[in-house]
């Protein structure tokens, strides 16, 4: 089992990284008090279990993940409930990165609770973080081609779950 960081190691890592890390789950949740306790969640599984971060070529990176997956959880738990209600736009103004289309990333946050753990990293990467394909390959370590038919399938998939909504 992988060990825990010590409160130092935490310490630094919040220090470093809370800010990005709490804006990321903001962005994901689009709740605040949503995202301090998903935040607050992955800061208790790095303390308990988060000593990979310490060998990782990329810690930020790492940690985004990790924070992806918590976001993604808790979207899950809270699927039922969100299933009756529709996104509210105006719920949290976060703004969408430069260069990124606002309805693509809200559509890709309306639909990211449906999505496989997979599905849910590459859009949000594409449509959040705003990564091109190049960079996506690079990040996922898979060619640019099937990041094209990753994204594809990814925007039917999408729109099919649009439209039911």
């Amino acid at each position: 089992m992988d060990e825990g960081l010590t409160r130092d190691e935490l310490t630094d890592l919040y220090r470093r990284y809370g800010f990005l890390l709490h804006r990321r789950c903001t962005t994901l949740l689009r709740d605040k008090a949503g995202a301090d306790d998903a935040l607050q969640e992955v800061f208790v599984k790095l303390l308990r279990s988060g000593a990979g971060v310490r060998d990782a070529a990329k810690p930020l990176s790492w940690l985004k993940r990790v924070t992806d997956r918590t976001c993604f959880d808790q979207m899950r738990r809270n699927r039922r409930e969100r299933a009756s209600a529709p996104l509210d736009d105006d719920a949290v103004d976060v703004p969408a990165p430069p260069g990124v289309d606002h309805e693509a990333r809200n559509l890709a946050l309306r639909v990211l609770s449906r999505l496989d753990d997979h599905e849910q990293e590459l859009a949000v990467l594409a449509y959040v973080d705003g990564l091109t394909q190049t960079e996506l390959a690079a990040e996922l370590g898979v060619s640019q081609p099937a990041i094209h038919k990753r994204l594809s399938a990814l925007k039917e998939r999408a729109a099919r779950a649009a439209a039911a909504s």
